[in-house]
């Protein structure tokens, strides 16, 4: 964490042929409201959380900025498992014709009323006649079986158990997060966003202090954005960039990780994807640039794929749709972050072979919509009059 990932993932321009870079990287809306709050929010973390300000440098208790990415991945592996486990539920219902449940006839003023266990049975007894005290026992034996074998089926008790598991590691981490004193401006933010997140993730509730604390969140939104460090912060003097240079340093770490993932071996999966990834970002950066995309607003989508992606389309880059559907998940579940920061959690990302997959078609599409191939010297770029 050292280095700058700006320096790597775009270097800086020569200052005389592009305007300055101005004080900060436009990258939260002018309009924040209830429909993106929690989204600007952790993007703006996502980007901040690794900068210097207030990083450890002595022994002690684990500060909020390496708590909250591991919060964060845990809160969005709960995500998924809720998905999946909604899922399951409406497949499991259909399958098995609805809940295990009996419906006892005739039971006192309430007539019919269903009953979810055999004890439920046994204490409505007296108020039954013996056929419809066995038809109900029958009934519910029968549901119950046919539940189970759906469920065995679909794998929703399993699911049930994951998301359980995952809500209460992810709760564990948020409230240890939250007693754990903050150092810096960005830490007291990730913190209030935990806590929204947590206990009113849909940004309902209208009771005291919740529409104070949403107002709370977007003004440390608005302060953390001021006081982000210039793009130029992070650039290394006397060096500078052009399309052509960009490709050639997308193609090294493409090349970089296509040999970690060579041989029986398979060193180590985490360093080849992380490779994929920059490699991902140059290739994006590059056609970018070369379509006229100020470099200011490249240096903003920090390690947003999704972004670069949607901007590069609008300006002709065309990706099969799987390829389009893919870089958005990369972003939606921030790998990144996860790969960089929580490793425990690399379970959960995409498969290997699907982000290699999406650096080679970037590769090609990039290079034959900006009319580059690999043959060329690194400097040239037919169609583009920006050279280093």
């Amino acid at each position: 964490m050292a280095d700058s990932e700006n320096s790597r993932t775009l270097p800086v321009f020569a200052r005389g042929k592009i305007k300055p870079f101005p004080r900060t990287c436009e990258t939260v809306p002018r309009l924040i409201d209830r429909r993106n709050l929690l989204s600007v929010a952790s993007r703006l973390l996502n980007s901040r959380i690794e900068d210097p300000e207030g990083r450890r440098t002595e022994p002690g208790p684990t500060p909020v900025r390496e708590m909250w990415p591991k919060w964060h991945a845990l809160y969005q592996r709960q995500v998924k498992a809720t998905r999946v486990r909604e899922k399951l539920e409406r497949e499991l219902l259909e399958e098995a014709g609805g809940l295990p449940v009996a419906t006892l006839p005739n039971v006192g003023k309430d007539g019919a009323v269903e009953v979810h266990s055999f004890a439920d049975i046994n204490r409505m007894a007296t108020q039954l006649i013996a056929r419809d005290l066995s038809q109900a026992r029958a009934e519910l034996r029968r549901r119950r079986k046919r539940w189970k074998e759906a469920d065995q089926r679909l794998g929703y008790s399993a699911a049930v158990a994951l998301e359980q598991e995952i809500a209460e590691r992810a709760g564990i981490s948020g409230r240890v997060m939250w007693i754990t004193p903050p150092s810096s401006l960005i830490e007291v933010t990730a913190k209030l966003h935990c806590l929204i997140v947590m206990h009113d993730p849909g940004l309902k509730l209208e009771d005291a202090p919740w529409p104070e604390l949403r107002t709370m969140l977007k003004d440390l939104i608005r302060l953390a954005e001021k006081r982000r460090p210039t793009c130029d912060g992070f650039a290394h003097p006397g060096k500078a960039a052009g399309v052509g240079s960009i490709l050639n340093l997308a193609t090294q770490y493409q090349d970089a990780a296509r040999k970690l993932g060579e041989g029986s071996s398979k060193l180590n999966p985490a360093s080849q994807r992380l490779l994929a990834l920059h490699a991902m970002e140059l290739y994006l950066n590059a056609f970018l640039l070369a379509k006229g995309v100020d470099p200011t607003t490249i240096c903003g989508f920090r390690h947003d794929l999704d972004q670069r992606t949607r901007i590069a389309s609008e300006a002709g880059l065309v990706l099969r749709k799987r390829t389009l559907a893919h870089l958005a998940t990369l972003s939606a579940d921030n790998e990144y972050h996860i790969i960089r920061y929580a490793g425990e959690h690399a379970s959960t990302l995409s498969q290997l072979n699907r982000v290699m997959a999406t650096v080679d078609e970037l590769s090609r599409k990039v290079r034959k919509a900006l009319r580059v191939t690999p043959a060329q010297p690194r400097e040239q770029c037919l169609g583009s009059t920006q050279k280093d």
